[in-house]
């Protein structure tokens, strides 16, 4: 792929940690600074969609596929895969340092947003960075009022390119719920969103 691309269809995905704050500023850093690149590797390592990794965004990883968006089954599947290996990896690493003043599991989480929009891609001192106004969107979603703490919140943009059947068949593990959420200089932002935590007995 070209360095710079001036405007594409893409798969915009970015898994982010939950409770990263409050995880960093409670915790000895010696600690952390083997604890979080684990567990974003852990991100990393789950991708079996052939995305492409632009950046780590302290705790998020931004992802992006130019083409046709993944059907919802790959999708759901995608992110079965990283909630369970995140979830395995703080297991893990909690038992692996046990001075860690705060049980992992019950501390860190993972949320991941799915949008499908425009993307450009362009270089920065030889670094690619996406640009666009759905990049921002799909950042911008990354704060939400969702009331679930770990879930995959897919876009209208996204969503709707399906039959409402075939959603409801691949989101049979949990309730399907609807959302929206209001940006500045962007407007209102429709999606849909299902708790990740039923995957766990599936």
């Amino acid at each position: 792929m070209s360095d710079s691309l001036d405007s594409a269809p893409a798969m915009i995905y970015i898994p982010d940690m939950n409770g990263f704050t409050g995880y960093i500023s409670k915790t000895d850093i010696r600690i952390t600074k083997k604890v979080i690149p684990a567990l974003l590797e852990t991100i990393i390592d789950a991708n079996e969609l052939n995305m492409n990794m632009v950046e780590i965004q302290g705790d998020a990883v931004l992802f992006y596929r130019i083409g046709e968006p993944p059907t919802p089954s790959e999708l759901v599947a995608q992110s079965k895969k990283i909630f369970l290996a995140f979830s395995q990896k703080l297991e893990e690493l909690s038992l692996q340092f046990p001075e860690n003043s705060l049980y992992l599991p019950d501390s860190l989480g993972i949320k991941i947003v799915a949008h499908f929009g425009k993307i450009g891609l362009t270089k920065i001192r030889g670094v690619s960075k996406l640009i666009g106004q759905d990049v921002i969107i799909a950042h911008r979603l990354l704060k939400n009022s969702t009331q679930a703490d770990e879930y995959l919140l897919m876009t209208e943009q996204y969503t709707s390119r399906f039959e409402q059947e075939e959603l409801d068949k691949v989101f049979a593990f949990g309730e399907l719920k609807q959302g929206q959420d209001e940006y500045a200089h962007i407007g209102t932002i429709n999606y849909r969103y299902a708790s990740l935590k039923p995957l766990f007995s599936h």
